[in-house]
């Protein structure tokens, strides 16, 4: 008897709460699609990992299917950025969308986000966080940055409410860059940058997406370096000699047209060094403390 007045007590008191509040929690975790585009590259990639960690409903769209984890409550769609039939599928039904740069060159690129960021409007997704450029700018030295200066004017144009995050240049990818002799070249001088990592980038990500912040955020690492102190770091970190090595623009541009690459991805390289010399990265800021609770990585400690 006391048992089952216990029960029909608690079944009352429940009945008064609001419909809302009852099922406001499941609703946030369970019900909203969280799409990611370009799921098969590394920092969408593990966006998605943090995110199914946390339980949440995934759409991983990507070019290449075959290369997408596979992740709880994660399904994996195709989708193409020049596809616009293909994105509209991809966005069907979702809440928010993490839209990562397509691969194509400058100019072209701002034109395949353009019908991310229309498929997004069509499917009247609540929020579009974009991964940019810090620096982004119509007058950047970097190609791609003027790309993403454009782009960032076609999501706004949508008029849908949006977060952007505009990413520094990767740390992790500098072991890429160096030759077979350790060496880095480029017009750089001893300008400097705050490079950040994918991890942090990603971390950063996740919490955009799982919030409603709006606005533009530079996401940086802790502190401003120059080339030269990136590679004594990293000689530090991989036990061999690394070094950069300063060069004119001319210079630059006449050996790196000789390994056959085309004419806008000589530009492009020599647009990054050139972007750092300028300062156009060089700001700090606190934007991955403030979204993760974390300090970002310091490649110097």
């Amino acid at each position: 008897m006391v048992l089952a007045a216990l029960v029909f007590a608690f079944l009352v008191d429940f009945a008064k709460v609001p419909v809302l509040n009852r099922f406001e929690i499941a609703w946030r975790k369970d019900a909203r699609m969280m799409l990611i585009t370009g799921a098969s590259g590394r920092v969408a990639r593990r966006t998605a990992e943090l995110l199914a960690s946390e339980g949440r409903l995934l759409r991983l769209m990507t070019r290449t299917p075959q290369r997408v984890p596979r992740l709880a409550r994660a399904e994996v769609v195709y989708g193409d950025f020049a596809d616009p039939t293909s994105l509209d599928h991809a966005f069907a039904g979702v809440t928010t969308a993490l839209v990562v740069s397509g691969s194509a060159e400058p100019g072209k690129r701002a034109l395949l986000h353009r019908n991310a960021f229309d498929a997004a409007a069509r499917a009247r997704v609540q929020h579009v966080v974009y991964l940019s450029l810090q620096g982004s700018s119509p007058e950047s030295k970097y190609p791609f940055s003027r790309d993403h200066a454009l782009s960032e004017q076609y999501l706004a144009a949508t008029g849908l409410p949006f977060t952007t995050l505009r990413n520094a240049f990767y740390m992790d990818m500098f072991l890429e860059m160096f030759d077979a002799a350790g060496v880095i070249r480029g017009p750089a001088k001893q300008g400097r940058a705050a490079f950040v990592s994918r991890e942090d980038c990603a971390r950063v990500a996740a919490a955009a997406l799982d919030a409603s912040r709006g606005g533009a955020y530079d996401v940086t690492g802790p502190q401003a370096l120059s080339l030269t102190a990136v590679a004594r770091s990293l000689s530090g970190i991989v036990g061999r000699y690394l070094r950069y090595e300063d060069e004119s623009i001319e210079a630059g541009r006449e050996w790196r047209s000789r390994t056959g690459q085309p004419a806008w991805r000589v530009e492009l390289a020599l647009g990054w060094h050139e972007a750092i010399a300028a300062g156009e990265l060089e700001r700090t800021s606190d934007t991955v403390l403030r979204f993760t609770g974390k300090s970002p990585l310091d490649i110097e400690n």
